[in-house]
């Protein structure tokens, strides 16, 4: 997982009360609000505890398949066959028969959309060849996401969830486009073989009733409750929610859309430096082979502000001028970002964005007289 920089909200904003704040009013068991990849909670309930998720259980499994259709391991167009273990996968259905040929693409739909068990299982069957091998590419999104779980099932069956780990795999999902795709459909169908279709709706409603939901799931049992993950955004700021346990479906959605008015209330996030994309162009190299590089951050800076607060400033601690040889990997100077009043929020290191390789003797000469006769 990527490294994180973050700001501590102040004690200023620690003491002084904001619109919206309150212990969380739902009866569900648990609940977190975070911004999109920061640490930064802005309520909680519980959000350490696992419990039994319904289908969001199986939200493992829809990575690691998302993940490989993201990477190109998996093609859209692959035509993949139903067998009759598949077909019998209780739960959520895309009515897939056994045998029949269906596309990965739209095996992937109902698998998101809908969390379709036999559209999952025919992916796996097919693009991983068996639920141990599938089960073992899922360990490595588990661990890839810092989520201490070992899985027995494919579809999560029987393994508890925490609303921290939830928030740590959709963060991944955020970041996968397959996954983003068809989250946010709310109606489409799976085209059957036989030129049949199945409708598709997708349990998630706030796709359609929250401005700026774009997902990401949804699942419920009569013992678990009404569960759900959320992602929107609104103003280039993004937080991810998650409820566990709701006693009605209308609890979970109220509960969601609660806090999700309390951050976009009360908060903006900014990102004054994203990982390896460059802050300062065309920066000026002596005694190199290349007069100029650009100068970025290996890592991503996300600041969690107060709406009240001002505007943010980059200082840099750069040389005028950077000596050859340098290496990309070998950090050149850093950069701090402060409020108005001097306040340091965050800071990182900075890299060269290529290598330069220090010239000799005579490419010095060469040089010196080239930039003279030019």
């Amino acid at each position: 997982m990527r490294r994180i920089g973050l700001i501590l909200l102040g004690m200023a904003l620690l003491l002084t009360p904001l619109a919206g704040t309150a212990e969380p009013k739902g009866a569900e068991k648990a609940c977190l609000l975070m911004p999109l990849h920061a640490d930064t909670v802005l309520e909680e309930k519980n959000a350490q505890e696992r419990y039994n998720v319904a289908g969001l259980s199986k939200l493992p499994a829809l990575l690691t398949l998302c993940h490989a259709f993201d990477t190109g391991l998996l093609s859209p167009q692959t035509t993949m066959q139903v067998s009759k273990k598949a077909s019998e996968v209780s739960g959520p259905t895309a009515f897939l028969e056994a045998g029949e040929q269906v596309s990965a693409e739209e095996l992937i739909k109902a698998a998101v959309m809908i969390s379709a068990g036999d559209a999952i299982w025919t992916l796996m069957e097919n693009a991983f060849g068996s639920e141990d091998v599938f089960l073992q590419n899922i360990g490595v999104i588990l661990k890839e996401c810092g989520v201490d779980l070992t899985l027995t099932s494919c579809l999560g069956t029987g393994t508890l969830f925490s609303c921290g780990d939830l928030i740590k795999l959709g963060t991944l999902a955020a970041e996968s486009e397959t996954f983003l795709r068809y989250a946010a459909v709310y109606m489409d169908n799976v085209r059957h073989e036989k030129g049949t279709a199945t409708e598709l709706v997708n349990a998630n409603r706030m796709i359609r009733t929250y401005a700026g939901c774009r997902g990401l799931m949804t699942g419920s049992s009569r013992e678990d409750g009404y569960c759900g993950l959320f992602l929107a955004t609104r103003n280039e700021t993004t937080y991810i929610g998650c409820v566990i346990g709701s006693p009605t479906s209308e609890a979970r959605f109220s509960e969601a859309a609660r806090l999700f008015d309390y951050a976009f209330a009360n908060f903006r996030s900014e990102t004054p430096a994203a990982k390896n994309v460059p802050l300062l162009r065309e920066y000026p190299v002596l005694y190199g082979d290349q007069k100029a590089v650009d100068v970025l951050p290996h890592e991503t800076i996300v600041l969690l502000l107060n709406k009240a607060d001002g505007a943010i400033e980059p200082v840099y601690d750069l040389p005028e001028a950077l000596l050859a040889p340098l290496d990309p990997n070998v950090p050149i100077g850093s950069v701090a970002f402060l409020t108005a009043a001097g306040e340091t929020l965050a800071d990182c290191a900075l890299y060269p964005s290529a290598a330069v390789r220090s010239n000799g003797y005579l490419d010095v000469i060469r040089r010196i007289l080239a930039d003279y006769f030019t």
